[in-house]
């Protein structure tokens, strides 16, 4: 048996009053003279006897009287589970929700600022000789330490908002991973709004007891970026830039503008507005780049409370090298080495087949095949490596090519390739304008062009289930330049080559932004930012040196662990980035490449589950999930009461009242 509120025991000293009055309660007897009583000495013995068992027994009456109802102030309880752990202390194990999500203004401060003084009322709810842990969306090694009251209220305090997110079932996974303590009986709370996108337990298997207090703001409006992206992988000094604006806001919202702007290099170059009408909104944003060898961009727009998702950080280069390798059979087309070689953003480079640098093959972005008859199992398959990879090929064919070989090759990406040599001359008479590859080319849809010639050619057979792209094509129908979408990177196929005596393309002025094109689109996408939970990310384009990588931000340098391979590091974070914004890539105490870095986003649509349909979700489950909603005035009184399976206050009660009764009964019926 145990008490609620033992300290009414006390008032178990007030037996003393009735006890005292039964004792010294004397009464004073008239004497009333006979002349015969003989007869009335054994009726006097007898009304003597029965006089004092009544008074024992209304005695009695009294003080069960008040002692049930001192009992019931006292709030007795029993648990099979408080015997079982009697002798032990409690271990109580907190969740304190510090993710951005909890910047939502609540009645007093933010929602966060509630969450800390429920903590605070968890604490008051048990003895000083308890032992708490304070677990945060920061997951950081001391928060598996055991505190005393004072020291959980401490640290309580020094908690601030998490850019980290975290799921309900991993919340769960750490805090049953607790090592377990035969001394202590562990109880588990989690304070959290209850955000849809991180407290869905559709996912969790284990089942222990869970007590769930939530903070709930009535305003759940937010808008935020959700993406930037560029339309093309490569970037030049002056160039103009296209960018794809995404910026959602919560499902069922109003209608509204939103304020943007855009910076680069530190610079306000291009104020905006965007009209939100749906959940989600795009916008195309139109800029020329600085003349610089980089670009720091950031792009915000204007909410409030939460606005750690109202900026996204971007950046890229503008100076970084194509590097173009031309693969010809004996004598090289003047076209295309005139085309690359000498230029400022093109490494150029060639060779025959038969004296190929593999090397230059592995770093290469574009790989040209010109004139080729014949591929060596040795080619075909760095070839397939290169593509797979991310290169791109363009293959121009010879009039002697050996089709079974060649076409070996594309059947590892699972083109078709050629069929047969036409000797007729065929007029190009159609081009696909909306194709990326031409992007930018023409200010206006080009009407009445005069469009390339072939006088001998290879027919490129036409796939049912291949994912390709026609660019040009003749009169009837068929392909003359064809591009196919491998996993990775690109496979152009060419129905002539460049000599003179098979076809004009390659003097033809459709020819430039032809191949230009393709050697920019071949650069591999650079990402222009990452989050800062991403662990890993890979630099390409880097000198191997015996000097590690350097990642640093203002006076903050480091060396992260990282992973040299060929022309490229893999670097990994290890949570050691916290703060959204710009990072330096250092090699030899010189900045090499640049990092932007931005929060998740997972935290920023605000809807939220309501107590019923979260406590039904867990009933569906099979969890063991109790909620509590109270005030923090009346929470540690709750969560004193709660657990506690028999309480017998209601008896109590009814005993009083019976033990009255009685005394009444005797006292004036009997």
């Amino acid at each position: 048996m145990n008490f609620i509120a033992p300290e009414f025991l006390y008032a178990l000293g007030f037996l003393a009053i009735p006890i005292l009055i039964h004792l010294f309660n004397f009464r004073r007897y008239k004497t009333v003279q006979f002349s015969q009583v003989r007869f009335l000495k054994s009726l006097k013995k007898q009304t003597q006897s029965t006089s004092k068992l009544k008074h024992l027994i209304v005695l009695a009456c009294r003080c069960l009287a008040l002692a049930t109802l001192v009992f019931a102030f006292a709030q007795p309880y029993f648990s099979e589970k408080e015997i079982k752990s009697l002798g032990k202390k409690n271990g109580v194990i907190v969740y304190l929700d510090n993710s951005f999500s909890l910047q939502m203004s609540a009645e007093v401060g933010s929602l966060l600022d509630e969450a800390k003084n429920k903590a605070i009322a968890i604490s008051d709810a048990y003895s000083a000789a308890d032992k708490f842990q304070l677990h945060t969306n920061n997951f950081g090694g001391d928060e598996q330490r055991w505190l005393n009251k004072e020291g959980f209220i401490s640290k309580l305090q020094s908690v601030d908002f998490s850019p980290k997110f975290r799921t309900l079932d991993a919340v769960c996974s750490r805090m049953k991973a607790v090592e377990k303590n035969e001394q202590l009986t562990l109880k588990h709370y989690i304070i959290g709004d209850l955000q849809k996108t991180s407290y869905e337990i559709s996912s969790m298997y284990d089942n222990f007891e869970l007590n769930v207090l939530p903070v709930k703001s009535q305003i759940q409006e937010n808008v935020w970026i959700q993406n930037f992206v560029a339309f093309q992988p490569f970037h030049l000094p002056l160039m103009s830039e296209k960018f794809s604006l995404q910026v959602n806001q919560g499902k069922n919202e109003e209608p509204k503008k939103i304020n943007g702007r855009l910076f680069l290099n530190g610079e306000l170059k291009n104020p905006f507005i965007i009209e939100m009408e749906e959940d989600s909104a795009e916008k195309e944003i139109n800029f020329n780049n600085p003349n610089a060898t980089f670009v720091t961009g950031k792009v915000s727009v204007k909410d409030y409370p939460v606005v750690f998702d109202d900026t996204f950080y971007f950046y890229y280069p503008t100076r970084r090298k194509i590097k173009v390798l031309h693969l010809f059979e004996n004598i090289k087309n003047k076209s295309v080495n005139t085309l690359f070689e000498g230029d400022s953003v093109i490494t150029y480079s060639s060779s025959t087949i038969k004296r190929i640098d593999f090397s230059l093959l592995k770093t290469a972005n574009l790989v040209v095949l010109e004139n080729i008859k014949e591929l060596s199992s040795g080619l075909i398959s760095e070839l397939t490596s290169f593509s797979k990879q991310g290169g791109s090929i363009l293959f121009f064919p010879s009039n002697d090519m050996q089709t079974g070989s060649v076409n070996s090759l594309f059947n590892e990406f699972g083109i078709s390739g050629y069929g047969k040599l036409i000797q007729d001359t065929l007029t190009i008479s159609d081009m696909n304008t909306k194709s990326a590859l031409f992007a930018n080319v023409f200010e206006e849809t080009p009407k009445d062009i005069n469009y390339p010639k072939t006088y001998q050619s290879w027919s490129i057979i036409t796939e049912q289930n291949n994912l390709s792209e026609q660019l040009f094509s003749y009169s009837n129908g068929t392909s003359f330049l064809k591009k196919y979408d491998t996993k990775a990177g690109s496979f152009y196929l060419c129905g002539s080559n460049l000599e003179s005596n098979n076809s004009n393309f390659g003097k033809h002025a459709l020819f430039v932004p032809s191949l230009y094109n393709m050697a920019l689109q071949s650069a591999k996408t650079i990402a222009t930012s990452y989050l800062l939970d991403d662990n890993k990310i890979t630099l390409t384009g880097i000198t191997p040196s015996e000097s590690p990588l350097k990642l640093k931000k203002d006076n903050y340098e480091w060396i992260p662990k990282q992973n040299v391979r060929d022309n490229s590091v893999d670097i990994y974070l290890r949570n050691q980035i916290t703060e959204p914004g710009f990072y330096s890539v250092m090699q030899n105490d010189i900045e090499i490449d640049k990092l932007a870095f931005n929060y998740n986003r997972n935290e920023s649509n605000l809807a939220h589950f309501n107590s019923e349909e979260f406590k039904l979700k867990a009933e569906q489950k099979g969890l063991t999930i109790e909620v509590f909603e109270s005030s923090n005035e009346i929470l540690s009184y709750e969560l004193s009461n709660s657990g506690k399976s028999q309480m017998f206050w209601k008896y109590c009660i009814i005993l009083c009242l019976l033990f009255i009764g009685l005394e009444i009964l005797f006292l004036r019926i009997l």
